[in-house]
């Protein structure tokens, strides 16, 4: 669904409403409401009171936020923040800066047991040492609806139980386990590695990674030592390579799989690579690696 409020951007804003089941509102943490929104600067929400709780992840821009749990007047939420509010208390938020936020809305039994002991430690607006883990998650979330996934309650339910543990973890300064933490950029490599049929503009990488473009191919190459243009190409080539040794797909076929637009400039691009024609090398497979130079 598209927002139908002031100041926001309907171009790359979309929200989803969940209706739980009996057995989720008795048993599970369920999202009911979640959404990315793209908002201008000017925009100002403001609730007596609302159905659930509220978490939101500044992927850009800045807010300010009011609660009614202590903290006071204001507090700024800037890129990389997280923001938990309890919607069943007075709350406002506004957005100070043009900005991209990824929300959800939940509740569930233990929803305000959580929301105590993460705010009672954190306050409404806090960060984490590495975000990914519980960014994964909650985009997980949003991307299960946007793409109109079936949706599993109980699958949901994990979702949200690990953010929230995740918070919970942070709330009393111990260091989580590394190896539930994959890595923002390993979710990335899996999300090209499923869509390389696909444009795979960096400003779209960039948003799954919940970084500035600038940033993103920073960190991009640091981790993989390729940046992402030349990782897309690289992979795209080892595709190829794959479906002319094990397939009988036809070049047009082989560069729409491979997200290749122009046959005639992949034809160049893999006889650069290699040394041969997609052609040749389907017939003759790949160049046999030149022998390691001896000492004389």
């Amino acid at each position: 669904m598209k927002p139908a409020e002031h100041n926001i951007l309907n171009e790359g804003s979309d929200f989803y409403i969940y209706t739980p089941s009996k057995t989720a509102l008795r048993t599970f943490f369920y999202p009911l409401r979640v959404g990315s929104f793209r908002y201008e600067q000017g925009y100002r929400q403001e609730r007596s009171s609302f159905d659930s709780f509220l978490l939101m992840a500044i992927r850009r821009g800045a807010f300010a936020v009011s609660t009614e749990q202590g903290e006071q007047g204001e507090q700024r939420a800037g890129e990389g923040s997280f923001v938990l509010v309890d919607c069943y208390q007075h709350h406002s938020y506004r957005a100070i800066e043009d900005s991209d936020v990824l929300w959800l809305h939940f509740d569930g039994p233990q929803a305000r047991a959580y929301f105590e002991l993460i705010n009672g430690k954190l306050g409404t607006v806090f960060s984490l040492r590495d975000p990914s883990y519980a960014l994964t998650r909650l985009s997980g979330i949003f991307t299960t609806f946007h793409t109109q996934q079936r949706v599993s309650e109980p699958k949901m339910a994990k979702h949200i139980t690990d953010i929230l543990t995740e918070f919970a973890v942070a709330a009393s300064d111990s260091t989580p386990s590394p190896q539930r933490q994959p890595h923002i950029i390993e979710h990335v490599l899996s999300y090209i590695a499923n869509h390389l049929s696909e444009p795979l503009p960096i400003e779209e990488l960039a948003g799954l990674a919940y970084m500035s473009e600038y940033h993103f191919i920073r960190v991009f190459k640091k981790e993989t030592g390729y940046t992402p243009h030349a990782y897309i190409i690289d992979s795209r080539m080892h595709a190829a390579k794959y479906l002319l040794l094990n397939s009988d797909a036809t070049l047009k076929q082989l560069c729409d799989e491979c997200g290749f637009t122009d046959p005639s400039a992949f034809c160049a691009a893999f006889k650069r690579k290699t040394g041969m024609s997609p052609m040749e090398f389907r017939q003759h497979g790949a160049p046999a690696p030149e022998p390691a130079a001896t000492r004389p």
